[in-house]
């Protein structure tokens, strides 16, 4: 009987950052079977981490990074499964070094033929069809230099059979709402206002008072740049948590908790946690006092910045109560501070995809858009539409990239038929309840939790369906019983490190166990040919062929 030729599914993938790249390169992995195309507006690729300077022609760019921002999560745990980050780059890596690394894994993988750059995607619509497939709407970006009167470009469409959203959340901006705040207020403010999404470097407001506004990661940051540049800082913000530094018990910070430690008892894992962060850095000053236990807010890592507090050179506040008149700031406890020359806004992002109806992401809960209350089945798919995913919506305690890759490993495993089909509508509607609940309890009510996820748990939850989890009898068929053995003590006592789901399974690497060694270590595997920096191997290779070249014609 002869084999039946099924069409190839028609895959969309919105955006081309880090989830992006994960959702077409493993969309490639099932070519057989897939149609793939990458939608990004701007005209490189890398997302939110490739700089962006603010310009009149690019006013609000979808990238938030600063000039110096680095990011807090360390290589080891952010390098995506297959493609691991070169082992001698610097543990916590600044944004050009992840946009590099971005460029490094898309043409390793071939990924740039299957990306439509300066390509906004204007609507993504169901078309309620027998099959749920979507109406994709796009149009290329004008260009820069293109006048008032010339034509727009064409506005295309295309039907898929999936949707990929990979365009992320931290691009429109959450601003508080204080008394003073806009201009037809009474007795408004009259200083610069900027939420931190704006923010490039320091330059401008350097011999200037300013107020930083929230405790988190983008606060933090600005506080202690400005802070080293002759700037007087106020910090004010909602309520403390702890900020905690990058390096613990001579481990980067995200590497000290390993999968056995999430066998241990919350309570437990708490006391532990708090000790050690207290240790490492005691309260410096009243307004900064936590008032929750870890794993109960999100931490905010900087290693300088209670140095900075402890010089006088950031002043922690109370929240704001009002701004103005003038360049005045009154504080909730009645200290006031005149000539503020502007106050920063770190307050978060609003989730949104603005070519998508929103009802898609809510599922038409009254006021879930403006609290951030997202309706998606393990953080992926909205039950009402099994077709479209969305890929890096999480706030997760540990890196995002190597989670969206799960997810993408996940759903394109799924859709091609090699794994369970999704849970029933009703099925998915009772496990998000379940989980918002959860949320709800544990965390702090507020926005930026709503998406709140653990790293290691989910990861190991997606990669157990999967069929990549490391389990002993796994590694034990694949490497043998003393080396399945050791690899399954490092999975479990080491850091829980992308390459991990890259041992076993489907679509494994052949360089995950030399890789894994490496990163734990290992002398023999620190220079391992899986750990090196590709780019700077061809460039040695290129000068050796040029060099040889000028030897031949010489001769």
């Amino acid at each position: 009987m002869a084999n039946i030729q099924h069409p190839k599914k028609k895959v969309a993938v919105i955006g081309a950052g880090a989830s992006g790249l994960a959702a077409l390169k493993e969309c490639l992995d099932e070519k057989e079977l897939l149609d793939v195309v990458g939608f990004e507006q701007e005209k490189h690729l890398g997302g939110l981490w490739r700089y962006v300077e603010i310009s009149k022609e690019n006013p609000n760019p979808h990238s938030s990074v600063y000039k110096s921002t680095i990011i807090n999560t360390s290589k080891e745990m952010m390098s995506f499964s297959d493609y691991a980050i070169p082992g001698d780059w610097a543990t916590y890596l600044p944004n050009p070094k992840i946009a590099q690394y971005f460029d490094m894994y898309a043409a390793h993988f071939k990924l740039i033929p299957h990306i439509q750059f300066e390509t906004k995607v204007l609507e993504v619509k169901e078309l309620h069809d027998e099959q749920k497939r979507w109406l994709v709407r796009y149009q290329r970006v004008a260009p820069a230099t293109a006048a008032k009167d010339d034509p727009a470009p064409e506005i295309k469409e295309e039907i898929f059979d999936y949707v990929m959203m990979c365009s992320g959340h931290h691009w429109k901006a959450r601003y508080p709402s204080f008394p003073g705040m806009k201009p037809q207020d009474p007795d408004p403010y009259t200083g610069i206002q900027m939420h931190s999404h704006f923010y490039r470097d320091v330059e401008a407001f350097k011999n200037k008072k300013v107020v930083v506004v929230g405790l988190g990661n983008s606060s933090v940051d600005l506080a202690v740049e400005m802070s080293m540049n002759q700037t007087e800082v106020y910090m004010s913000c909602r309520r403390a948590g702890y900020i905690v530094p990058r390096w613990l018990l001579g481990k980067p910070l995200d590497q000290l908790r390993s999968r056995f430690t999430h066998i241990m008892p919350m309570f437990l894992m708490q006391l532990i946690t708090a000790f050690l962060f207290r240790i490492s850095t005691p309260t410096v000053d009243k307004n900064l006092k936590p008032g929750r236990w870890p794993y109960e807010s999100h931490p905010t890592i900087n290693s300088i910045f209670p140095e900075r507090v402890t010089t006088g050179t950031i002043k922690p506040m109370k929240l704001i109560k009002k701004v103005g008149p003038g360049k005045r700031v009154e504080f909730e406890d009645g200290i006031v501070v005149e000539d503020v020359d502007a106050v920063f806004y770190c307050t978060g992002y609003h989730i949104s995809f603005p070519a998508l109806h929103p009802d898609v992401v809510t599922d038409g809960k009254p006021g879930a858009e403006e609290t951030n209350q997202v309706h998606v089945w393990n953080y992926m798919v909205p039950p009402r539409h099994p077709n479209l995913a969305f890929i890096g919506l999480l706030q997760p305690l540990g890196a995002i990239m190597p989670m969206g890759e799960l997810q993408c490993r996940f759903l394109v495993r799924t859709l091609v038929g090699k794994m369970d089909p999704l849970p029933s509508e009703k099925q998915m509607d009772k496990e998000i309840k379940e989980l918002q609940d959860y949320i709800r309890n544990r965390y702090d009510d507020a926005p930026r939790h709503t998406v709140q996820v653990d790293y290691a748990p989910y990861c190991d939850q997606l990669a157990t369906k999967i069929g990549c989890f490391p389990t002993l009898s796994k590694l034990v068929a694949k490497y043998g019983v003393m080396e399945g053995w050791r690899l399954k003590m490092e999975t479990i006592f080491g850091a829980p490190i992308p390459i991990h789901y890259r041992l076993v399974g489907p679509h494994a690497w052949e360089g995950a166990r030399e890789a894994t060694w490496g990163y734990a270590g290992k002398k023999e595997y620190v220079g391992s040919k899986y750990l090196q920096d590709t780019t700077v191997l061809q460039k040695n290779s290129d000068k050796l062929k040029d060099t040889a070249k000028r030897d031949a014609v010489e001769e």
